[in-house]
């Protein structure tokens, strides 16, 4: 049954009206910046920003051949596995300290990884492990 007068309607639809003409407003003041996005450069092995020392672009679409190791993670990169060292293995999940000193061992007795299925040659990575890391690592 319909009542003459909803005073808590009303109520919502002002506030509702007033919420909106800020919003505009405060999207109508933002000021607009005509600046270049961030861009970060691995030049000299270290980590630049500036484009005047231009280096290897860090990008999401990098080979792995480019990223540094170093780095992968901080920029949500993966891991080139062929040169990573101990510290930066045992930051993937699963990976302890003997495991990652496997990796070591086997990259180093047998020249580098060519691809997953060499991975599964390591000591304690069968084909579960190497499906989990597979996304997270690539081979150069």
């Amino acid at each position: 049954m319909p009542t003459a007068h909803q005073p808590d309607s009303d109520f919502r639809a002002l506030v509702l009206l007033l919420l909106a003409a800020l919003i505009f407003a405060a999207g109508w003041r933002l000021p607009t910046r005509n600046m270049p996005p961030s861009s970060y450069f691995w030049a000299v092995g270290k980590l630049v920003r500036s484009q005047a020392e231009k280096g290897v672009r860090l990008t999401a679409g990098m080979a792995c051949a480019d990223i540094p190791a170093k780095l992968a993670a901080f920029f949500n990169l993966p891991l080139p596995v062929n040169r990573a060292d101990q510290a930066e293995l045992l930051r993937l999940p699963g990976i302890g300290p003997k495991l990652a000193e496997n990796i070591i061992m086997h990259r180093e007795e047998q020249g580098g990884f060519a691809g997953p299925d060499d991975l599964i040659k390591v000591k304690g990575i069968g084909p579960k492990r190497s499906a989990r890391l597979l996304p997270l690592l690539c081979f150069d």
